[in-house]
């Protein structure tokens, strides 16, 4: 299964946020699975800026790294950011990353926000995909 992974889950785990054990049984899911876990290209640019900007070092590089090995990365194309910017949501960062997840073959979009994704199918809490049969 694919599974793609909202940017603020990437961030729970690199910053260690309240929710990280939840979203370390995802990978520990995924791995036992042997699901594929991704995130948009999207997605590097922002967990990049934010990551810098919160670890105030040089680490960034670093931590990026240690993202690369545990994700893979979904191309996003002019199509999908015309796609997304037309559906007119009202989050469009999430509509970006849905709409490339479908074009990709995406399974299961994850995200603790499934009120921003407007069409709900497919998209699971990380709870739901760790009780995911």
């Amino acid at each position: 299964m694919k599974l793609l992974l909202d940017t603020n889950l990437i961030l729970d785990l690199v910053l260690n946020r309240p929710k990280v054990s939840v979203i370390k049984q995802v990978f520990l899911k995924a791995e036992e699975n042997k699901d594929e876990i991704f995130i948009t290209a999207s997605s590097v640019t922002d967990l990049f800026y934010i990551i810098r900007k919160t670890l105030h070092n040089n680490r960034t590089y670093e931590v990026m790294e240690d993202i690369f090995s545990l994700v893979r990365i979904i191309p996003v194309t002019e199509e999908d950011i015309l796609s997304a910017f037309f559906a007119k949501w009202k989050d469009f960062e999430d509509c970006v990353q849905f709409v490339a997840a479908q074009n990709y073959g995406i399974d299961f979009v994850i995200t603790w926000n499934k009120k921003d994704f407007e069409i709900n199918s497919n998209v699971l809490l990380p709870e739901e995909y760790i009780f995911l049969q």
